[in-house]
This record gives C-alpha cells, sequence and structure tokens, in this order.
C-alpha cells in the first residue's frame, strides 16, 4: 500500500510539471470574418507656438501682450513699448493719501487680458495722457520700481513718450500723498 500511495503521489508531481503547451489565448485570435479595423476619432494636434502673442509690431517695438509673454527674457532691459492707454490712476477728491501716478497700457483700446503698468510718471506726464491713445513709451522693464510699485508680470519704469507733449511745471500745485 505504501508503494501504490508512493506510485500515486510521483505520477501526481510528473503530471503537474509537464511542459505547457503553445496555443495563443482566446483574445489574440484572429476571428475568421475579421472587418476592418476600427477607426479612432482624436481632436486636431493644437500648435502651442502659434498661441504664444508675436513678440514686436512690424516697426520693431515691442507689442504688450508679447512683452507679458516672454517677460522673463526682458526683465531689467531697456526697451521700447508701443500700446493704447486704457486706464489711468486718478486720486479720488476725498482723498488722505493717494497712490503714485500710473497708467496701463494694453494692446487694443478696449485693453483686453494682458496689460502692462506704466509707473514712474509725475502729475504732468499722467495730465498729458488720454485714455485711448496710442503711445510708443521707453522705459526700463522690471518688477519693481523706485516709487514703490510691485508686479511680478512686469512693468515699464517711464523714460520718455514719443510725441507727448507736457505742459510747463506749475511750482504752486503740489502733489498729494
Amino acid at each position: 500500500m505504501r508503494t501504490l500511495s508512493l506510485m500515486v503521489g510521483l505520477a501526481a508531481a510528473f503530471a503537474a510539471c509537464t511542459p505547457p503547451k503553445a496555443e495563443t489565448p482566446e483574445a489574440e485570435q484572429k476571428p475568421q470574418n475579421a472587418g476592418p479595423p476600427a477607426r479612432v476619432d482624436l481632436p486636431p494636434i493644437i500648435k502651442l507656438e502659434g498661441t504664444i502673442p508675436p513678440e514686436t509690431h512690424p516697426d520693431g517695438t515691442m507689442r504688450v501682450d508679447g512683452l507679458v509673454a516672454r517677460r522673463e527674457k526682458y526683465f531689467g532691459q531697456k526697451l521700447v513699448a508701443r500700446g493704447y492707454l486704457v486706464e489711468k490712476y486718478e486720486c479720488p477728491e476725498d482723498a488722505k493719501r493717494c497712490e503714485r501716478p500710473h497708467a496701463w497700457l494694453a494692446d487694443t483700446p478696449a485693453g483686453g487680458d494682458k496689460k502692462l503698468m506704466l509707473v514712474g510718471i509725475d502729475d504732468r506726464v499722467r495730465d498729458a495722457l488720454t485714455v485711448g491713445e496710442q503711445y510708443v513709451v521707453t522705459g526700463t522693464f522690471d518688477r519693481k520700481s523706485d516709487d514703490g510699485f510691485v508686479l511680478s508680470t512686469g512693468l515699464l519704469v517711464y523714460e520718455s513718450i514719443q510725441g507727448l507733449e507736457l505742459p510747463p511745471e506749475d511750482d504752486d500745485k503740489k502733489r498729494r500723498r
């Protein structure tokens, strides 16, 4: 009996160790009536380079949206930018303290989402600027200005504006702070 159980055990061990047969799984077998492959409908490829606005106008002046999109390249540099004045700060009459004069430039008269803050201007420059007019401004593009403005997307520190006629200085007029 002992030999019989030993033989049954050996037969079971040999049966379990038989090499596997080379069969392909059912999923890999091709059906006999296979049609054309399934059509995959993907969205069109998006060209990311096309979404970045142009860097300059045809005359070589910087575009506001192009400058803001590539700001890391221009921080600390003197440049010439062209844009429409979309807003200028006016101190309220009843205010005890006012912000320094500043303005905002954009590529279109309507403004848009990309604007450039113009700082370092005085009251005479601010008063001479007209909202909706296009200006060519020379200045230094930076993150902060000497008069206290800080903007991580960048601001333009005023040096000059092409063709802007400034009124004569008025010594009697005091600047409210």
